[in-house]
C-alpha cells in the first residue's frame, strides 16, 4: 500500500515540477495572507447604492463564526461557551448496560448543560486522549528505544475547545512516557480568547506547568498567529475543527460544465437582509482550492473522487438520475478554510506531522450542493434547531453553528498540494485517511469503553467520522479510508 503511494506521489510531484499545476499552487506568504480577505472578484453587477459592500462567503462565515465578541465562538458575553464539559466527571462505560443506557447516559449531561455541544474528546475522556498519545508517541520514537535520547516531542493543538483533551494528552505522556515528558513542549492555539483561557486553566488544574504547556489567541489559519518560520519536527493536532473552517460556495448554470462562479455575499442597508449573488471567478484561493479537488481522484489509492467527484457504476446512474430531474446546475462548497490551513503550515512548520479528526458526513442537512453545511442553534438542555441558510437574520447573528462535513480524500489532496510547493521539503507526501474505528481499534483500550451487552460506543458512535494522519508508521497501522 505504501509503495503504491509513494508512486503515485511521484507520477503527481512530476506533473507539479512540469508546471501542470504550479501556477496555481505557486504563493508567496503575502499573497496567501492577502487571499483571506481578498475582494479582488468584480461582480457581474455592480452594487446598488442600497448595498453594503460585497464579501466572499467565507467572509461571511469567518465573521458569523468568529468576528470579535459576537461570532458564534467569541461572543463572551454568552453566559457559557459554545464546548461543553463533563463536570460530573468521566462516563463510566462498564457501568452501561448497552446502547441504550449509552445515550440515556449522554442525554441526561446534555441536560445539565447550557447551550452547549460535546465532542468525541469530551464525552471519551481520558481514552480519546490516551489513543492519540500511543499513537504520537509511536510515530515520535520511531526505530528509537531510548526516550531520553529523542528529540523534544513538540506539539501544537488547533481549537482545543475547554482543554479536556490537552489536559488528558499531557496526563498520559507524563505516565507513559515520563523522560519524553520533561523535554516536550504543547501549545493550544484558539481563536476565542476565553476559550484559550479554559485551556489553560483546565491544563493548569490537571498540574501540568507553563514550561510544558502554553496557550496562544490567534487564528490557526493564518501566517501571522505561527510567527517565525520553524523547521522542528512537530505534531500538529485538529480535532473537530475543520468542520468550522470556513468554505466558499461556488456555482456553474450547467452540471460537469463550463466556468465556475464564485458567490459574493451583500447585505440591503435599508432593510439589513442577507442575499447571495454570483460572479465570475476571480479569487486566487478559491482557484487553487478547486485545482486540488482536481488532483483527489488522481490521489485516491482506491480510485474514487471523493465528495466532488465520486465514481463508480452506481453513482453513475445515480447522477444521470439526479441531473434529469434537477434543474441542471451545480453547487460546491469547498474547503478554502482547510487550504489555506494547510499553505500556513507547510510555510511555517514545513516538518510538521497533521492529526486530523471530524466528520466525512452530517445527518438532515438542509442547504443544496455538495458537501453543504449544517447550520444549527443550540439550546439548553442539548436541543438543537436546523436552519435552512447561512444568511441567518442579524437578530441571529452568532447564534448558530455553521459547520461542514470533510471530504478525506479531497484533505488529501490539499495537504499533497501544498507539501508538493514546500521548499523546506524534498518530497511531496501523501496522508493516511482511516475510519475512527479502525484508529481506536489500534490505539485505544477498547476494553475500557464496552458496555454491557457489547456494544462499545467509542468505536460505534460517531461513524461518521474519520482520521487523517500524515505521519502514519509503515506499520502495521497502514489503512485507507476504506478500511473498517
Amino acid at each position: 500500500m505504501l509503495a503504491r503511494r509513494a508512486r503515485r506521489a511521484r507520477e503527481i510531484t512530476s506533473l507539479l515540477a512540469r508546471g501542470a499545476r504550479s501556477d496555481v499552487f505557486l504563493a508567496n506568504d503575502a499573497s496567501r495572507e492577502a487571499s483571506t480577505s481578498s475582494r479582488r472578484s468584480k461582480p457581474s453587477n455592480e452594487t446598488k447604492p442600497s448595498e453594503a459592500k460585497r464579501t466572499l462567503l467565507r467572509e461571511h462565515l469567518h465573521d458569523a463564526l468568529y468576528a470579535p465578541n459576537k461570532g458564534y465562538f467569541t461572543n463572551d458575553r454568552k453566559t457559557s461557551a459554545p464546548v461543553g464539559t463533563m463536570d460530573e466527571g468521566a462516563i463510566d462505560f462498564k457501568a452501561l448496560r448497552g446502547q441504550d443506557d449509552y445515550f440515556g447516559e449522554l442525554n441526561r449531561r446534555y441536560a445539565r448543560l447550557g447551550a452547549q455541544w460535546l465532542t468525541p474528546g469530551e464525552i471519551f475522556a481520558p481514552h480519546y486522549a490516551d489513543a492519540l498519545v500511543r499513537y504520537v508517541l509511536e510515530t515520535h520514537r520511531g526505530d528509537c528505544g531510548d526516550d531520553e535520547a529523542l528529540e523534544p516531542l513538540r506539539v501544537y493543538e488547533i481549537g482545543g475547545g475547554a482543554g479536556t483533551f490537552a489536559s488528558g494528552f499531557l496526563d498520559a505522556v507524563k505516565r507513559e512516557a515520563p523522560k519524553v515528558y520533561e523535554k516536550m513542549r504543547y501549545t493550544s492555539i484558539d481563536i476565542s480568547k476565553r476559550l484559550c483561557d479554559d485551556q489553560l486553566n483546565r491544563v493548569r488544574r490537571s498540574g501540568h506547568a507553563n514550561d510544558v504547556h502554553d496557550a496562544t489567541v490567534g487564528d490557526a489559519t493564518s501566517l501571522q498567529t505561527w510567527g517565525a518560520t520553524n523547521e522542528e519536527t512537530c505534531f500538529v493536532i485538529a480535532l473537530e475543527v475543520l468542520d468550522n473552517l470556513p468554505h466558499d460556495r461556488v456555482w456553474r448554470p450547467k452540471r460537469g460544465e463550463g466556468e465556475w462562479m464564485q458567490t459574493e455575499i451583500v447585505r440591503n442597508l435599508t432593510t439589513g437582509e442577507l442575499a447571495q449573488r454570483e460572479a465570475p471567478l476571480a479569487d486566487a484561493l478559491i482557484q487553487r482550492t478547486l485545482q486540488a479537488i482536481d488532483l483527489t481522484a488522481d490521489l485516491a489509492v482506491d480510485g474514487d473522487g471523493g465528495a466532488y467527484n465520486p465514481r463508480g457504476f452506481m453513482h453513475s446512474i445515480r447522477r444521470a438520475l439526479t441531473s434529469l430531474a434537477s434543474s441542471g446546475d451545480e453547487t460546491w462548497f469547498v474547503p478554502t478554510g482547510s487550504m489555506q490551513l494547510m499553505e500556513t503550515l507547510h510555510a511555517k512548520r514545513p516538518n510538521h506531522r497533521f492529526i486530523a479528526a471530524d466528520f466525512d458526513t452530517l445527518p438532515n442537512v438542509r442547504i443544496e450542493g455538495v458537501n453543504a453545511p449544517l447550520v444549527a442553534t443550540q439550546r439548553v438542555g442539548g436541543q438543537t434547531d436546523d436552519h435552512d441558510t447561512y444568511l441567518l437574520p442579524e437578530r441571529l447573528a452568532g447564534s448558530a453553528d455553521v459547520f461542514f462535513p470533510t471530504c478525506f480524500d479531497t484533505l488529501r489532496a490539499i495537504d499533497f498540494a501544498t507539501s508538493s510547493q514546500n521548499t523546506h521539503r524534498a518530497n511531496a507526501r501523501l496522508c493516511t485517511i482511516v475510519t475512527t474505528k479502525k484508529f481506536m481499534t489500534d490505539y485505544a483500550d477498547v476494553a475500557a469503553t464496552v458496555t454491557g451487552s457489547g456494544y462499545n460506543p467509542l468505536l460505534q458512535d460517531f461513524s461518521n467520522t474519520k482520521f487523517l494522519l500524515s505521519g502514519a508508521p509503515a506499520h502495521p497501522h497502514d489503512h485507507d479510508h476504506d478500511d473498517h
